[in-house]
């Protein structure tokens, strides 16, 4: 999956930015997107990813690729632990 489109979208409405501001190489910070801010928005897309980040100092994010990426991880991660579907005999 590709969250890119879902952060970028988020970043503009959170924060009011542009289209063309919010590209993956974009650094959080030079879009006034300070360490707090980052974190609000991980809460955020937990809640629309229904996923979890580690806690810990373990990722480090500093551009809207970062954010992407690491949401693309998690839900990589929560599909292959998920059980297999078995289907259902007619």
């Amino acid at each position: 999956m590709d969250s890119l489109h879902s952060v970028q979208q988020l970043l503009i409405e959170e924060f009011g930015l542009t289209p063309e501001q919010v590209h993956a190489e974009a650094i959080l910070e030079d879009l006034g997107v300070d360490s707090l801010a980052t974190i609000e928005c991980m809460f955020l897309l937990e809640d629309m990813f229904k996923v979890r980040f580690p806690g810990g100092d373990t990722v480090v994010i500093k551009t809207v690729g970062d954010i992407a990426r690491e949401v693309d991880l998690l839900l990589a991660q929560q599909a292959s632990a998920a059980p297999a579907q078995i289907p259902a005999h007619v």
